[in-house]
């Protein structure tokens, strides 16, 4: 308790010293995301939320997100004046603005276009993301097929197949450029005023770990007449307690990381100011497939550690869950497909019959003991049959198995983490299956994932653009976000073929036969990219759902949504369904 008091007043004591208008006269926002310092703040390498927003201060793309006449975030020219698109689909041409000037004052160019995107998606970098330029075609030197002609201010890109959302994939952080002769591929670049040289709204002025990024108007932004603010400061905290007493002491307009146990008193003394945003995105648990959760004294098979895997997910009350204790309005999930996610031929996959559910409505009480639900019922029975030992029984409500290993829980304690993570391990402990968890910063947690060093953990992934897709890519063999491991070596993030105990082992991944990952999952991924049948391509879908559930590396829990709170002076605000915010137009009324 000494030490959240000790932040809090150092936090004011911070924020106390900043006034919403700047030396000039300008109005300036506070925020405060959650999640702390952000790991990366490389567009290249970042692959966080946390991170996503600082970058979209600083940065911009091809393509940007305003709102449409309904009030819907479209995809729209940003640095890029026009685009046309071929009649095969295949070749997009771009043609850049005018006079388009770096933050620094110097000149953009479309070649520098090619040479960030050659960066990004180069082995070399290895990043997180990198496999989003797939969708690219490749010279046979393996640089992505770019022509750029500077004079001309064009930019020609060749994809693979035709891609729907490419113009979408041109508004992703991912996707903006950057001054190549700044970086390193630390991203430690990132972190300096110097350096940290963009094309977006805002420059950066200062950045200091674990206290504030601060950011001032780019007068050199293509469109810096619309800029009104003159600023804006993110404030890096992980803790809800100071996250929410900054707000209302009126010290920071915007938070997010909201502790779900303040809402109804929230919701009550700032009458429309706390706002649930539908977010594409789904909240799971992920087990790393090397964790040994045999019986202890018993060595289960591959497979059967996977239908083990699958029932310690099955047991969560996922209605319990979203009722009682995220409170926020979001949806038990069915399968790891969020609700409101497209295919291209379903608007919303989890309303279509090909896709089923993987788990029933969890607030049905199962018929052999009221104390159970049923899909607790369906788990335990799978425990048993596969022969963890227990004691007492489901007819009597009291069984407990009594050699489970034990699973090290770690999670990142923003928002409704903690809570979430200890129903989960609740619900375990009431059938005797043990869990430790542990609390890690983001950055740590993130470092640890991709390590390989966590048993499970929580995650959550949030769509990039709305396509099934871009949720079964982060788990293909070569996925800097496979964190379960699927096709992956135990310790490090080696290529999927270095990999032997993939070779021929498609039982370990909890498959029948012989398959590898890549046999069994990525070909399936790289289907759904090639077909344009919106048939062909639901089924290719609803394949993956199936191959990826069948391992228990994940368990969905709840689709998303996105508590924040934003001051009503504060206007003109672009709020992505991703969860990031976009500064560049708004005003302080």
């Amino acid at each position: 308790m000494k030490r959240i008091v000790a932040m809090m007043v150092a936090l004011m004591m911070v924020i106390g010293m900043v006034s919403f208008a700047s030396a000039e006269g300008g109005q300036v926002v506070n925020c405060m995301f959650g999640g702390g310092t952000p790991q990366y703040m490389d567009p290249a390498l970042n692959s966080a939320s946390n991170g996503s927003n600082v970058i979209r201060t600083a940065f911009c793309g091809l393509m940007g997100s305003q709102y449409d006449a309904d009030g819907k975030v479209i995809s729209a020219p940003e640095l890029a004046e026009k685009v046309e698109v071929s009649a095969d689909g295949l070749v997009y041409t771009f043609t850049l603005r005018e006079n388009l000037k770096w933050s620094d004052g110097a000149d953009f160019v479309a070649s520098q276009v090619v040479s960030s995107w050659n960066r990004a998606a180069s082995p070399e970098l290895a990043a997180d993301y990198g496999f989003l330029y797939d969708y690219i075609a490749k010279n046979a030197d393996g640089t992505l097929n770019l022509v750029a002609d500077d004079a001309a201010r064009t930019l020609v890109v060749t994809l693979v197949n035709p891609c729907a959302y490419f113009l979408d994939l041109c508004a992703f952080p991912t996707f903006y450029p950057v001054r190549v002769e700044l970086v390193d591929n630390q991203g430690i670049w990132a972190t300096s005023p110097e350096t940290f040289i963009g094309m977006g709204a805002f420059r950066m002025t200062k950045y200091a770990v674990d206290d504030i990024i601060t950011f001032e108007k780019n007068p050199n932004y293509w469109n810096a007449d619309k800029v009104t603010l003159s600023g804006v400061n993110y404030y890096l905290s992980e803790d809800n307690v100071a996250i929410l007493t900054a707000y209302e002491n009126n010290t920071v307009q915007y938070i997010q990381s909201i502790d779900p146990t303040e809402f109804e008193r929230l919701n009550a003394t700032y009458p429309g100011e706390l706002e649930y945003y539908d977010n594409l995105g789904t909240y799971y648990v992920l087990m790393n497939v090397y964790k040994d959760i045999s019986p202890v004294g018993k060595q289960l098979t591959e497979q059967e550690q996977a239908k083990a895997r699958f029932a310690l997910g099955q047991m969560v009350d996922r209605y319990e869950l979203v009722t009682y204790v995220t409170q926020a309005g979001q949806i038990p999930a069915t399968g790891f497909y969020p609700s409101g996610l497209s295919d291209a031929l379903n608007p919303n996959v989890r309303e279509a019959d090909i896709y089923g559910t993987w788990y029933t409505q969890t607030n049905e009480v199962s018929a052999e003991n009221e104390n159970y639900t049923a899909d607790q019922v369906t788990a335990a029975k799978t425990l048993m049959d596969l022969g963890y030992a227990y004691t007492g029984s489901l007819e009597t409500g009291d069984l407990m198995f009594t050699d489970f290993p034990g699973i090290e829980f770690a999670f990142n304690n923003a928002g409704a983490n903690a809570l979430i993570i200890q129903y989960v391990q609740e619900t375990w402990n009431k059938f005797g299956l043990t869990s430790t968890i542990n609390t890690e910063a983001w950055a740590t947690l993130q470092a640890k994932l991709k390590a390989g060093n966590a048993e499970a953990a929580r995650m959550g992934w949030i769509a990039d653009f709305n396509d099934v897709v871009n949720f079964l890519e982060i788990f293909i063999s070569d996925s800097g976000n496979n964190y379960p491991r699927l096709g992956r070596a135990i310790g490090d993030y080696t290529k999927a073929s270095d990999v032997s105990k993939d070779a021929g082992m498609g039982a370990y991944w909890g498959l029948e036969g012989n398959q590898t990952w890549a046999d069994a999952y990525d070909s399936v991924v790289t289907a759904i990219k090639a077909e344009t049948d919106p048939a062909k391509r639901a089924e290719l879908a609803a394949q993956a759902e199936k191959v990826l559930m069948a391992t228990g590396g994940v368990a969905p829990l709840f689709y998303y949504t996105q508590p924040q709170m934003l001051k009503p002076n504060v206007k003109n605000v672009i709020r992505l369904n991703t969860g990031d915010v976009i500064w560049s137009y708004a005003t302080i009324e």
